[in-house]
């Protein structure tokens, strides 16, 4: 992993961990959509629960990464998720 991503992604971890000592909490809930929107055409909506040790590398707004990326992610993200959805509207 490029020392960049590798700060980046920390940078996301101590946020979340935050929220898990301040709140008490035992799982975040990510969300994205990508889409043009209901006015537009078809949107697509995931949700997704990691392990709080999670650290995949490329992870990152649906719209900064390639197709190509996403859909290597997908399959990454959806081995290791303790739950996730996606659902098109």
């Amino acid at each position: 992993m490029k020392e960049k991503e590798e700060e980046r992604l920390k940078l996301l971890k101590s946020e979340e961990e935050k929220l898990y000592e301040s709140k008490k909490i035992q799982y975040i809930c990510g969300i994205d959509e990508a889409g043009r929107g209901p006015l537009a055409g078809p949107v697509v909506v995931g949700a997704v629960i990691m392990p709080r040790n999670s650290m995949i590398e490329g992870v990152n707004d649906s719209k900064k990464v390639s197709e190509k990326k996403r859909e290597k992610l997908y399959d990454l993200i959806t081995k290791e998720a303790i739950s996730y959805a996606v659902r098109n509207y």
